[in-house]
């Protein structure tokens, strides 16, 4: 599969390693770092990316996380809980000293949501201008969970999640590479470069933890939550109910939009673009 992997820039985390992003040129003022969901790499953001750089609206840097996209280190896998954290961190620091003095925008869709918004509660937190979130997950116990998992392509091995957790709670690592996520996809629907088998400590740090009120009520600065009326993965009837609870954030509900139709269409475009011109302006 053509991976469109010339749209690739590098940056250099903390470890060293060299990680990518697809790079996306707009105005020199704007920057936003919009994060991919649980399985798939950046590829499937690419059209949101482009738009708003095309609509002068913003630079857009979409990663690929460590553990997935064309050539990861360890697919599925990172080294420690929260790395993602410091890989973000490493990249927010990279994008300040190439956009001196910019608003930079920090967003996701499905579980990028989620890692988006486990830096409310990070020191990058302050620097953040805005907050765009596309579907987002929160914690598995949240009340945007599923619990007859409609149209949901994966399976947790609970067991395995809370015995892990457990063994952390006593301070016990060496199990965290165990495999407690998997999408269920048919092979032949697959493209070949999702990383369907997530360990726990990079799994984990995909999420908020389950006390997701602290993440929420750090949401200070403007921040918008689209989500899809048919949304097969996550409940759209509660999401305004939870966000209005613990911070100001505005909650649109799009018809006709399942789960992934929020980041692909031109009507979700056109709301995201607009958000981003109203945040802009003020």
């Amino acid at each position: 599969m053509n991976t469109l992997s010339t749209d690739f820039q590098m940056f250099t985390a903390r470890d060293g390693a060299k990680l990518p992003y697809r790079y996306f040129g707009g105005p020199s003022d704007c920057v936003l770092i919009f994060l991919h969901g649980i399985t798939e790499p950046s590829l499937y953001l690419r059209e949101l990316g482009q738009y708003v750089a095309k609509h002068n609206l913003a630079t857009v840097y979409l990663p690929d996380l460590r553990g997935y996209g064309d050539n990861p280190i360890r697919r599925g896998d990172i080294d420690y809980i929260g790395q993602l954290d410091d890989d973000i961190d490493d990249l927010f620091r990279h994008v300040q000293a190439r956009h001196p003095d910019s608003r930079i925008i920090l967003g996701g869709h499905s579980a990028g949501g989620a890692t988006a918004l486990r830096q409310t509660i990070r020191p990058i937190h302050k620097d953040i201008h805005a907050y765009l979130l596309l579907s987002p997950a929160l914690s598995p116990n949240s009340p945007l969970e599923r619990k007859d998992g409609n149209g949901n392509e994966s399976k947790v091995n609970v067991t395995k999640y809370v015995l892990l957790m457990a063994l952390n709670a006593l301070g016990i690592h060496q199990f965290d590479h165990t495999v407690v996520y998997r999408r269920l996809t048919p092979p032949e629907k697959l493209h070949g470069t999702e990383s369907c088998n997530l360990s726990y400590r990079l799994a984990l740090s995909r999420m908020v933890d389950n006390q997701y009120a602290k993440y929420l009520s750090r949401l200070t600065q403007p921040t918008f939550v689209l989500i899809g009326e048919d949304d097969e993965v996550f409940r759209a009837d509660a999401y305004e109910q939870i966000y209005s609870k613990y911070c100001n954030a505005e909650v649109r509900v799009i018809p006709g939009h399942n789960h992934d139709a929020v980041v692909t269409t031109s009507e979700a475009h056109t709301i995201v673009g607009q958000w981003l011109q109203k945040v802009l302006e003020n």
